[in-house]
C-alpha cells in the first residue's frame, strides 16, 4: 500500500530539526513530531480542543500531557488510556464524549505525550506511588473537585487505586476493559484451555516460556520499537492495521493519522512503560489483584467491555454481584456491566458508537436532562 506524502506540518517538524540529528539520529522520532502527529489526529475531530502540559513534579519531565474541551456546563469527565496508548486513542470517541461532558484526555506521567521522568520504583507501591501521586497533583491542579474517571485497560487498574486512595476526589468510577482484576488462577497453566501452555517443552511452550523470562526481566514493546530504530514505524504500522479490525474498521485517513501517532508515543524514552512487570506478571495476571477490594469503593463504579475481549467480562460480573452482597449498590449507577458485541479489548475504537451509547447510559444520572440522547451523537 502506497504511504500518503508527508503532511506540511510533518515536513516542518523533521525540518526544525539540526540536520545532523536528521541526518544520524537511529530512531526517527523527536518531540516535534510526536506533537505534530497528534495534532494530525485531533484535526480528525470536530471539537475543537484545547492540548496543555501541566507541571506536576520538579522537573521539566513531571508534566501530564492534556487535551481539554466540549461542554463547559457538563460533568467532568478524565479519560486515563491504557499501556502504551495516550489520548489519542480516544480519538474516535472525543467529539461525541465533548458534547456531553467537559472532557480531559489525560496522558498518565511516564506515558503518551507526558513527560518521561525516570522511573525508579522496584515494587508494586512504588509503581502505583509513581502514577497516582502525579495525577492527584494534576486534578489539584486543575481545580477539579470531583470528576467522573475513565480508566482503559492498565489505565483502569491505576483509576481503580485512586478512587480507592482518594473517594472523596471521584464521583463514578468508569472501568473500560480494566486490567488487574483477577490473580492467576490456582493450578494455571495445567487448567488453561490453551496445550501448548501445558507442555512447556513444546516449541510454543518454548516461546511462552522466553516471553515469561523477558517480562520479568523488564522487556517492553517500547524497548522492542526503539531498538528496531529506522524500521520501528513499519513494525508498528503494520501492528495497527492488524490489531484494529473489528467492529467498525478505521478508515484510511484515520489509520495514517493513527500510525503516525501511535510510532511516536511508543518510540518516546522508556518511562511508565517499565511498570508493567511490577503491576501484572506474565500473561497479565495481577500483583495485587482488584477483585479482593472493590468493595472497598465508596463512589459507584460500571463497567464496559468488548465481546472479545481477552480481559474477560466475567470477571467484571462476579465482581459486581460479590460487591452487591457484601456492600449493595450505591445507587441506579453502580455496579453496571456491558459487553459490546463485535468488539475486542479496544471497544472505544472498535465500535465507538455502541461504547459511547453504553457509556451515556452508565452515567445519565449525572447528565442534565435531555443531554443523555444518544440520537444526535456522532461516533
Amino acid at each position: 500500500m502506497t504511504a500518503a506524502p508527508p503532511a506540511p506540518e510533518e515536513v516542518a517538524a523533521v525540518a526544525s530539526l539540526p540536520w545532523y540529528i536528521r541526518y544520524t539520529r537511529w530512531r526517527p522520532t523527536s518531540r516535534a513530531e510526536a506533537v505534530s502527529a497528534e495534532k494530525k489526529l485531533l484535526h480528525l475531530c470536530k471539537t475543537p480542543f484545547d492540548v496543555d502540559d501541566v507541571p506536576v513534579g520538579p522537573t521539566k519531565h513531571h508534566i501530564m500531557h492534556t487535551v481539554t474541551g466540549g461542554n463547559q456546563g457538563g460533568p467532568h469527565l478524565v479519560c486515563l488510556s491504557g499501556y502504551g496508548a495516550g489520548a489519542g486513542f480516544f480519538f474516535r470517541n472525543l467529539d461525541a464524549m465533548a458534547q456531553h461532558f467537559r472532557l480531559h484526555a489525560v496522558d498518565l506521567i511516564g506515558t503518551g505525550m507526558s513527560g518521561r521522568p525516570p522511573f525508579t520504583a522496584r515494587d508494586r507501591q512504588g509503581t502505583e506511588d509513581f502514577f497516582l501521586t502525579a495525577l492527584a497533583k494534576w486534578q489539584e491542579d486543575q481545580g477539579l473537585n470531583k470528576v467522573i474517571l475513565l480508566g482503559h485497560s492498565l489505565g483502569g487498574y491505576l483509576a481503580a487505586q485512586y478512587t480507592l486512595q482518594h473517594p472523596e476526589r471521584v464521583q463514578h468510577l468508569v472501568l473500560v476493559s480494566p486490567a488487574g482484576m483477577v490473580k492467576q488462577p490456582e493450578g494455571w497453566p495445567g487448567n488453561t484451555n490453551y496445550e501448548y501452555l501445558k507442555n512447556p517443552w513444546s516449541w510454543r511452550g518454548q516461546l511462552a516460556r522466553f516471553f515469561t523470562t523477558l517480562w520479568e526481566a523488564g522487556a517492553t514493546p517500547g524497548g522492542f520499537i526503539r531498538t528496531l530504530g529506522p524500521w520501528g514505524p513499519r513494525m508498528v504500522n503494520g501492528y495497527a492495521r492488524n490489531r484494529f479490525k473489528r467492529g467498525m474498521q478505521l478508515q484510511e485517513d484515520e489509520l495514517l493519522a493513527f500510525e503516525d501517532y501511535f510510532y511516536h508515543i511508543m518510540a518516546a524514552k522508556g518511562s511508565g512503560e517499565h511498570a508493567l512487570r511490577h503491576l501484572l506478571g506474565p500473561f497479565a495476571w495481577a500483583r495485587q489483584p482488584l477483585e479482593g477490594h472493590m468493595h472497598q469503593l465508596k463512589v459507584p463504579v460500571s463497567y464496559i467491555y468488548g465481546e472479545y475481549d481477552w480481559m474477560d467480562p466475567a470477571a467484571g460480573l462476579r465482581v459486581c454481584h460479590n460487591v452487591e452482597e457484601e456492600r449493595g449498590k450505591l445507587g441506579p449507577a453502580d455496579l453496571q456491566v456491558e459487553s459490546l458485541a463485535d468488539a475486542g479489548h479496544y471497544p472505544f475504537l472498535e465500535q465507538p458508537q455502541k461504547f459511547i451509547t453504553a457509556l451515556l447510559g452508565q452515567l445519565k444520572t449525572y447528565l442534565q436532562p435531555g443531554n443523555d440522547d444518544t440520537s444526535q451523537t456522532q461516533p
